[in-house]
């Protein structure tokens, strides 16, 4: 007995020390998966109820769609929402810098009355805004943890309205510029590495956002 408990003591010394290098291993693979260190963020989503919804129908020329229906009437916009795609850059724990794109369709429908040699005809309209928009986007943590990340942010940039209308079968094209902008009431991303987002506020890309996240260090 007095031989065999040296023996069982160096085991337990030798398992202690694994045990310690096992958990020093974990802890430091922990660390560089935790979203706090990992500074670089591409990102793409969905987003709902983009400003441009109460806006009405955008507002061109008076040669679009043509100065020949001066009276078409259009059905309230429909749209599939925003899609977009992003990147981020964490200048330390608390600020990030970055840029936003998305792309939405507005279609509406329309008819109109047209007078030619006495006769009344109505004419049919189809018409799409296509907006593609690009900001330069700030935003603002207020807790940061490895597997979670709450936030605000704004951002300011242009939309750029590819507006086409096709009257009868005759199109016709116009591009325009407008504001963009995001205000980020509330944002939260879970995950490390991998994970997601969802955001509440108001601007181009829409009221509600939500989408996947990859972080990545330097």
């Amino acid at each position: 007995m007095k031989k065999l408990f040296p023996l069982l003591m160096i085991l337990m010394l030798m398992c202690f020390v694994s045990f310690s290098q096992n958990a020093e291993t974990t802890a430091k693979t922990s660390t560089k998966t935790s979203q706090t260190t990992l500074y670089n963020d591409f990102y793409a989503g969905y987003g709902a109820l983009s400003i441009f919804y109460f806006t009405g129908r955008m507002a061109h020329s008076s040669d679009y769609p043509t100065k020949t229906v001066p009276n078409a009437k259009f059905t309230e916009p429909q749209s599939a929402g925003n899609f977009c795609i992003g990147f981020a850059r964490s200048l330390n724990k608390v600020v990030s810098v970055g840029f936003k794109f998305g792309y939405q369709n507005f279609h509406y429908t329309g008819k109109g009355r047209l007078t030619l040699n006495g006769n009344v005809d109505t004419i049919s309209l189809i018409s799409d805004d296509r907006l593609v928009t690009g900001i330069a986007r700030l935003t603002f943590c207020y807790l940061n943890r490895p597997y979670i990340r709450m936030y605000s942010g704004i951002g300011i940039g242009l939309t750029i309205d590819f507006g086409r209308v096709t009257v009868n079968g005759e199109p016709t094209s116009e591009r325009k510029l407008w504001p963009g902008g995001e205000l980020t009431l509330m944002g939260l991303r879970f995950g490390r590495a991998f994970g997601g987002f969802l955001e509440f506020g108001f601007g181009s890309y829409g009221i509600l956002n939500a989408g996947l996240s990859y972080k990545f260090s330097d």
